[in-house]
């Protein structure tokens, strides 16, 4: 009734072998893969932890300048210890070259932690004449504009920030 049928175990030798190869292959390339995303996020979110100190320390020195422009408006606005007319040559031409110091800057004096370079900034004045002014009688220019640079956690890492802060 019933038939048996004999296999020989030579026809199939190493046919279990190719397969678990093609397998660990496969297993191996899902694993680099994954490897290869891991490491991608984990610059992605260094970077954003550096573009985020840039930021801070580039805030607070803006902070300065208006706490500076607060207190009391600096006299000589010559290009001197950070101190421009807008429009001036000797700027930091910080867009293009974030290091620059132009013809002078005015440094952040507070403390940042995990920064290794102090935010910079320049206070320019504006050549608004203030309204019930004329050009005949001398008017204090109300209007400022603050521009600073903060780094992140390398110098590679610049933020750039612009303000502009009237007084009275």
């Amino acid at each position: 009734m019933y038939q048996t049928r004999q296999i020989s175990n030579y026809s199939e030798t190493g046919s279990v072998l190719i397969v678990s190869l093609i397998m660990l292959l496969l297993l191996s390339l899902i694993g680099v893969a994954g490897i290869q995303t891991t490491i991608m996020q984990d610059r992605m979110a260094a970077n954003l932890l550096d573009k985020g100190l840039a930021f801070e320390a580039a805030e607070a020195a803006l902070r300065e300048g208006e706490s500076t422009l607060a207190t009391a408006v600096p006299a000589g606005f010559t290009g001197a210890n950070g101190l421009y007319e807008i429009g001036d040559s000797a700027l930091p031409d910080w867009p293009a070259k974030p290091s620059d110091n132009g013809g002078s800057v005015i440094t952040y004096t507070g403390s940042l932690s995990n920064v290794p370079v102090n935010p910079k900034y320049v206070i320019e004045q504006s050549n608004i004449v203030p309204p019930g002014c004329d050009l005949s009688t001398y008017c204090e220019p109300v209007h400022y504009r603050i521009t600073s640079v903060g780094f992140g956690g390398s110098d590679t890492s610049p933020a750039i920030l612009t303000t502009i802060y009237r007084t009275k």
